[in-house]
């Protein structure tokens, strides 16, 4: 039996110290921080679309809600080598923009109409993986070209993931995982390897440390795979739907599992390949939905975002250290910057945070 416990008040007693906000129009749909510079990109459903470069001392507006032609977006994310971000939504139409220069440059794709719901950047590769309905689509990012369009056999994706080496695309669907290898969008390659789950598949995370793959289901299920053939560990019965996975190694140096489902958070964490002999930890429960979890430094190990409009921090063995919020609004997203050095997180009401680990860090532009 498990218990609800009430989330402890906002306090500044932790290693959070101070806060540098900002503010979109429109709910925060997505939040991703630059891989090699303190750069953070935030993205809004009413169709804001900023780039915060800490370092310059520059706002970058890449596109604003009330331009011409502006429309809501749903993802976004930097490729690993951190020369291109691009974010996608309403209308098909992907925002790609080159950050290798002194100013972003936005690049000509086609529209691929319909509705963008999720992307992925290949690591340490130049494919742009996008999801619209049943397709997916592979944006080359040094040809400049759209590869053929992907077909799911299982229906809407849901959930995409690439393998640590670039080499293999899942995607989760209401019929299980759906597995390409490279390369992709070409006649000579071999069709889809289809991994049943028998339940919709809503989360998905190929971890690099370890190097597994976790679905999260709409049944309250967790499925994880080492070898992609039969799966290493089967979880059910969660305290509700999956909205949050993360596969990551903790300060301790232990590997570890992620998941939040509905207002609680588990965390499974050990070593070596057997995740059943691993210990289970309930994070202490919000009191809404948790809409974003990551794994963060020695100071904060564990980090959980909530639509009760708070963020907790949490040690390794799930004692609460700080409780951090944004004006009371439900959160939407949470990201540590690559360093570990600052968080961010964004709100349903437009507003955003970033909160250094360094009270001497500089502020906002």
């Amino acid at each position: 039996m498990i218990e609800l416990s009430r989330p402890a008040l906002p306090t500044d007693q932790g290693p959070v110290t101070q806060q540098l906000r900002g503010r979109v129009q429109g709910f925060v749909t997505g939040l991703a921080w630059a891989p090699h510079a303190p750069q953070l990109a935030i993205a809004s459903a009413a169709g804001d679309f900023s780039l915060v470069d800490f370092a310059a001392g520059v706002d970058w507006p890449l596109q604003e809600a009330n331009d011409s032609g502006s429309q809501g977006f749903d993802a976004l994310g930097f490729s690993s080598c951190g020369r291109w971000l691009a974010a996608g939504g309403e209308g098909g139409a992907l925002s790609l923009w080159r950050l290798d220069g002194d100013a972003p440059v936005l690049l000509f794709v086609p529209a691929i109409g319909g509705w963008i719901d999720k992307l992925a950047w290949q690591p340490d590769g130049p494919l742009l993986a996008v999801a619209r309905g049943a397709e997916i689509w592979i944006w080359h990012g040094e040809d400049q070209v759209w590869l053929p369009p992907l077909c799911s056999p299982g229906a809407a994706v849901m959930a995409l993931s690439w393998s640590p080496a670039g080499d293999q695309l899942a995607a989760g669907t209401g019929q299980g995982v759906w597995i390409w290898s490279l390369p992709l969008g070409s006649p000579q390659a071999a069709g889809p390897l289809q991994l049943e789950t028998g339940s919709a598949v809503l989360q998905l995370v190929w971890g690099v440390d370890p190097p597994w793959l976790v679905a999260g289901l709409m049944d309250r299920r967790l499925v994880l795979w080492r070898d992609l053939q039969q799966p290493m560990l089967g979880v059910g019965d969660l305290p509700g739907k999956i909205h949050a996975l993360a596969l990551s190694r903790l300060p301790n140096g232990q590997q570890a599992l992620l998941v939040a489902a509905a207002e609680a958070a588990v965390v499974w964490s050990g070593q070596g390949d057997d995740p059943e002999a691993w210990n289970a930890v309930l994070l202490p429960f919000h009191l809404d939905r948790i809409s974003a979890l990551a794994c963060g430094p020695a100071q904060a190990p564990i980090v959980t975002a909530s639509r009760d409009g708070t963020a907790a921090l949490s040690s390794e063995t799930g004692s609460l250290l700080q409780v951090l919020e944004l004006d009371g609004q439900a959160l939407s997203s949470v990201a540590w910057r690559s360093d570990r050095k600052a968080l961010a997180a964004g709100g349903e009401e437009g507003g955003w945070v970033m909160w250094p680990l360094d009270p001497d860090e500089g502020t906002r532009p």
